[in-house]
């Protein structure tokens, strides 16, 4: 509002005027410049708009009552999926023009404009599928202005046609008629295409044969309902799709995929239909049914109405509802549920390119269902939640990706993240660009894909990094590829990162205390951190807190066992592991424990994350994992939450820390299981401890600093019970608590907290960008 006010004044003295104006953030690829024309035109105005580089530029003239109208217009009722972030206006001498007109784009990039994320199907176009006398029935491609494939498709920008993968299809007459019409819906609808001219669907065998003399999508919801698995060719990459309701398939799908237990996300055919699976919340509707569709993670209905081996073990389930008219073809009143999971080998990015598919994953699937739209820019599903009925995003992907936040910043910075669950972020005029969840870059072709979303993105935005910011530890690829970059750099503390993502979502400027719970991270002692309490501000931070160190064997390995950090704890307690964990070759164990005693390959670790996996195989005998925290999500699907009885815990204060303790929590956790106490009671004890313990930190340190505001931070704290319960302790002990909501909380969120650590070292003079620098004091 105050953006329109300014403007408003802007538009005085005489009655007939003319303004260049400029218009930066979503705005194309959203309908802006069709909204722009009619509406520019309902007033009676003349002059011209323009798509620019990134951003839009027009021209109007006209009496000034009409052009303030305009510009309200503009301001309080955009285009649904447009953003405007900023606008520019300048005075011209005045020109009359006979109209008002789209002209063609130009690509200078002077001024700030964002890359528009793919968007779900809109009602009309569901319409016109189903519709017997549209030309556009049954057409899987159907879209128009406000619907349809943006990042995923844009080779350049301007966005336009010519420089989208839709190049390759030239407009019908019909579809150039609706383009060029300004009462149609597709008036200037860069994707818009039908039967006769658009992209085609084909369906091979998993050999690459085409299957001809079919109606692909008709044969393929036959072979769904068969129990054939079935590679499906969407917006950003491929989905390994079977019937959700036949269990043997699906045991079949996890065999092939090598993901025995990770569970699978389906796409329900309908809001009704998943509302019998599980519950689902008005937040929780409203974003399954938004544009963006993502996979919204629900508590599921008991007794379970879909086989158990979708998310076995899970009190929740992960579903979205179709979001491209292929998706919603292939439903029918026999296949209400489709498994729907990303086309790759467990731990690999998804697959994207046609002739890589056949090869990836042809062992998999009996068929491809395929077309030739190519896909510039893979992008997997969103994750998301709701926590207090408010949006957390857990993977920032498909209609979040590229998500654009401001900064206070006129430096141009890139951050490269961590190692797992990567991301991407750019500084570029003032906006941070955070680029989509990219896997974990120790499987080289996510690094590979990696390197070519920093190309993709640079090209895109036309920024031009001078300085890159990067995690402490030198062992992750990102670190070494920044290294190698010929720019200053500046290496950022890992668990900082977290907390200052969260400061920059939330425009925290005042100091903090920072709460940052995660699996691992290097600090500044060369330790791995992750069970941390931090004072500081964006730019710089001191520990003041932690739990207790535990001496790890095993590297890499005690993350994938678990068992091995439950020996550590043990050994360092002097308790024998031998009956506790009876499942594992004695002989393994003593090699663990000879190494603990001789320090040969240890490490020492704060990490709460570790604590968790100890705890995970006492009490649920989850000895290993196959895929990330694992142990961790079961023990807290099994949580009984009418227990709230908690263990007995100590707080230590070592030189000016305070440092938790885990021996009386482990003891209190052992006594439970002599007295046969039920797994789902140990392990609400257990999370409630971990509650009562932070907050009595958070505490103690309060009255040592007097700073009320709290950020939470870190992958443990998507365990929903602990960030619940430690968000309402803290509050009732009159703390302001903070999150991230936007951007994951997990290490997908690690490269924008890097942005505002470097953004902000360098404006409070902690870094000088002169090529020399000062310490990074902690």
């Amino acid at each position: 509002m105050r953006l329109l006010r300014a403007l408003k004044v802007s538009l005085r003295m005489n009655d007939l005027k003319r303004y260049t104006v400029h218009i930066g953030g979503i705005v194309q690829g959203v309908g802006m410049r069709p909204h722009i024309y009619k509406t520019a035109r309902q007033l009676g105005l003349g002059g011209w708009v323009s798509n620019q580089g990134t951003s839009i530029i027009m021209e109007i003239a006209g009496s000034k009552k009409a052009i303030r109208e305009f510009i309200t217009a503009l301001l309080e009722n955009p285009p649904s999926s447009a953003k405007i972030s900023n606008i520019k206006i300048k005075s011209k001498h005045y020109k009359a023009y006979k109209s008002f007109s789209i002209i063609n784009s130009s690509i200078e990039n002077q001024f700030q404009g964002f890359i528009p994320p793919d968007t779900a199907i809109c009602d009309e176009c569901i319409k016109e599928i189903h519709d017997k006398m549209n030309r556009r029935y049954m057409y899987p491609f159907t879209n128009c202005i406000s619907c349809g494939p943006r990042y995923s498709i844009i080779r350049t920008l301007p966005y336009d046609r010519a420089n989208t993968s839709m190049s390759a299809f030239e407009m019908c007459p019909a579809c150039r008629s609706e383009y060029e019409n300004p009462d149609n819906r597709r008036f200037h609808a860069q994707t818009n295409c039908c039967f006769d001219c658009g992209p085609k669907l084909v369906l091979l065998d998993n050999k690459g044969r085409s299957i001809d003399g079919i109606d692909p999508v008709a044969t393929a919801r036959q072979l769904l309902r068969e129990g054939k698995l079935i590679g499906i060719k969407g917006i950003g990459g491929y989905h390994l799709a079977c019937n959700a309701c036949d269990e043997k398939v699906i045991d079949l799908l996890r065999k092939k995929k090598r993901r025995p237990d990770r569970p699978l996300a389906i796409m329900a055919a309908s809001l009704e239909a998943t509302k019998l699976i599980c519950r689902v919340t008005d937040k929780e509707e409203e974003i399954l049914m938004s544009r963006q569709r993502p996979i919204v993670l629900l508590e599921k209905r008991f007794p379970e109405l879909l086989p158990h081996n979708i998310a076995p073990g899970m009190n929740r389930m992960g579903v979205m509802l179709p979001y491209t008219p292929l998706h919603y073809l292939l439903f029918h009143e026999e296949l209400q549920y489709l498994i729907m999971t990303s086309g790759n080998i467990s731990g690999m990015p998804i697959c994207y390119k046609d002739r890589e598919v056949l090869e990836k994953l042809g062992n998999i699937v009996d068929f491809f269902l395929i077309h030739d739209r190519e896909i510039f820019t893979p992008i997997d599903d969103s994750v998301v939640r709701v926590i207090d009925e408010k949006e957390m995003v857990i993977r920032n992907a498909r209609g979040y990706s590229p998500a654009d936040l401001q900064i206070d910043s006129d430096s141009e910075i890139m951050a490269v993240s961590a190692e797992q669950k990567s991301s991407l972020c750019l500084v570029h005029k003032g906006y941070v660009h955070s680029a989509q969840y990219m896997g974990n870059l120790y499987e080289m072709n996510a690094y590979e894909e990696y390197l070519q979303v920093i190309k993709r993105m640079r090209v895109l935005l036309g920024a031009k990094s001078k300085i890159i910011a990067h995690d402490l530890h030198t062992g992750y690829h990102s670190t070494q590829w920044a290294i190698k970059q010929p720019v200053e750099r500046i290496p950022i503390q890992h668990h900082h990162a977290h907390m200052a993502a969260c400061m920059g979502e939330h425009n925290l400027k005042q100091d903090v205390i920072g709460i940052i719970y995660d699996g691992t991270g290097i600090g500044t002692d060369g330790a791995i951190w992750g069970g941390e309490f931090f004072i500081g501000s964006r730019g710089k931070f001191s520990r003041v807190g932690h739990w207790k160190y535990i001496t790890l064997q095993g590297g890499d390995s005690a993350i994938k066992e678990p068992w091995k950090s439950a020996v550590s704890y043990l050994y360092d307690m002097g308790i024998s592991s031998e009956e506790l964990l009876n499942s594992i070759n004695s002989l393994k164990v003593n090699v663990i424990q000879n190494a603990i005693k001789n320090n040969v390959n240890c490490f020492k670790s704060s990490s709460i994350g570790r604590l968790f996996d100890c705890v995970s195989v006492l009490v649920t005998k989850r000895m290993h994992i196959t895929y990330d925290a694992q142990a961790a999500i079961e023990l807290e699907s099994v949580i009984d939450p009418d227990v709230t009885d908690c263990y007995p815990y100590f707080i230590h204060e070592k030189k000016e820390k305070l440092v938790i303790g885990y021996e009386e929590i482990i003891l209190g956790i052992l006594q439970d299981m002599k007295k046969r106490k039920t797994d789902s009671y140990i392990s609400a004890k257990f999370h409630n401890t971990v509650c009562k313990a932070t907050i009595d930190c958070a505490c103690r340190i309060r009255n040592r600093c007097e700073i009320g505001d709290i950020v939470l931070g870190g992958g443990v704290f998507e365990n929903t019970y602990l960030l619940k319960n430690m968000k309402r302790g803290l509050e009732e002990c009159g703390f302001n608590t903070y999150y991230n909501m936007k951007l994951p909380i997990n290490d997908g969120g690690i490269s924008f907290g890097q942005v505002v650590v470097a953004a902000e070292m360098i404006k409070e003079g902690i870094y000088v960008p002169s090529g020399s620098s000062k310490d990074y004091n902690h």
